[in-house]
């Protein structure tokens, strides 16, 4: 039967773990470089958060694009310009321009996720799209882990690691072109008011814009913080992997749980956990134990990173099946905006105050959602379990757009009747 699932998708998983793997390492190799080059902390923050706005750009624009020319051309050329960005980041050593490059970056990245993700849905049927979606985000997670080894296979402060990055970009490409099925249809999800999706669920809203906070924070300054802090590029490899592997253990099992009890109360436990990993790393650097700081970055990785989808899971349960498609819009909007302002913040403190602020930024991320979720648990009754949809466990690098579709297909065959608490969304 997995043979059966696998078969007719293998050239799509193949090209996006190699493009999970690119991006991934770019995002590390770009913090380490900054750091050589001696940028100041603010400039390098500028710089991660210019990849959101880009990413945020492209999921708003790229349906659009498909729809007018088609998933090939949008495909070759995104890659190409994906490609281009990189290798000019190794050649202009700018923080404005590469500021510039990670816009340009993110907008392209959208792009390839997009076309990728909702092939890989127009293909899947009613019967493997559960099976093929746990596949899916394993496979995710697995390329975020090793892409932060490839770190090893050359110095960050020369031009081998932007190539590579940029032929990983390429590569993606070929297993694309391979694949015998037609191209699928884009739906552009209509435009949701966020002050609707805001009064309807504020803890998933809190909850799906931290998300991209945190997430923003510690992968985008993680690694210049693993440098500051003196660790070569073997250790700054393993410090970044093993939050990635982090998020992969307890992702499934956390989801579990939410299913089983009223989300809220586990979003709750997951902030109070997540504010309190993120001080072990700090205090890993305090005792000078190496094993102890990678334990802190697995842990935030296993409570962090889970969020997302705990959030997003939160506000599906709220909606009808019909409505799930443009709240993710909404979703990777606020999202974004999170990932946007995270590195910032985080960046500013760690200049003003020191370098463990970034840590002390993330415990209070989390102590907010729980705060959030705390009071909606006293002053809002709780939702029958029965009527909670299954959680759907997301990636970090998911474009959110075929996501949604996912979500959907999921939600009608768990309850294909009606939800009895209508919900009003302006749409």
């Amino acid at each position: 039967m997995l043979k059966q699932t696998l078969i007719p998708v293998w050239s799509l998983l193949i090209g996006i773990a190699i493009l999970t793997m690119a991006s991934a390492l770019q995002s590390s190799l770009i913090g380490i470089r900054a750091s050589i080059e001696e940028f100041n902390t603010t400039a390098t923050g500028l710089i991660m958060s210019a990849y959101y706005l880009g990413f945020i750009l492209g999921s708003l624009l790229v349906p659009n694009w498909v729809k007018n020319v088609g998933h090939i051309r949008v495909f070759a050329a995104v890659a190409s310009l994906a490609s281009v960005t990189i290798l000019l980041q190794s050649v202009v050593v700018d923080p404005w321009f590469w500021m510039l490059m990670r816009m340009g970056t993110g907008l392209c990245y959208a792009g390839l996720f997009i076309v990728t993700e909702s092939w890989l849905n127009d293909i899947a049927t009613n019967k493997t799209r559960g099976r093929l979606f746990s596949i899916y985000i394993i496979e995710i997670w697995a390329s975020q882990t090793i892409s932060q080894l490839l770190l090893n296979l050359s110095s960050p402060s020369g031009y081998g690691l932007f190539i590579l990055t940029s032929v990983l970009i390429s590569l993606a490409v070929v297993p694309l072109l391979l694949i015998r099925t037609p191209s699928p249809t884009i739906n552009v999800p209509e435009k949701l008011n966020i002050m609707g999706l805001i009064k309807t669920a504020p803890l998933g809203v809190t909850g799906v814009t931290i998300a991209g906070a945190t997430s923003g924070a510690i992968l985008g300054l993680g690694a210049l913080y693993a440098k500051s802090i003196g660790m070569n590029i073997a250790e700054i490899s393993l410090f970044i992997g093993a939050s990635y592997v982090g998020g992969m253990l307890l992702q499934w099992p956390i989801g579990k749980l939410s299913d089983r009890q009223d989300r809220r109360v586990t979003i709750l436990w997951v902030g109070i956990v997540g504010a309190i990993a993120a001080f072990i790393v700090p205090l890993g650097v305090g005792l000078g134990s190496q094993v102890l700081m990678i334990f802190g970055m697995f842990s935030v990785g296993a409570f962090t990173f889970p969020m997302y989808s705990l959030a997003s899971s939160h506000i599906n349960d709220q909606l009808r099946p019909e409505q799930i498609l443009s709240a993710s819009s909404g979703m990777i909007l606020l999202n974004g905006v999170g990932g946007m302002i995270g590195p910032l913040a985080a960046a500013a403190l760690m200049d003003v105050i020191r370098i463990d602020a970034l840590f002390w930024f993330v415990a209070l991320l989390n102590i907010s959602v729980a705060v959030v979720a705390l009071y909606r648990i006293k002053h809002q009754p709780a939702m029958i379990i029965e009527d909670q949809g299954d959680q759907i466990p997301v990636a970090l690098t998911v474009s959110s757009v075929a996501t949604a579709e996912m979500l959907v297909e999921a939600d009608s065959s768990t309850h294909p009747e009606e939800k009895s608490h209508e919900v009003e969304i302006k749409l």
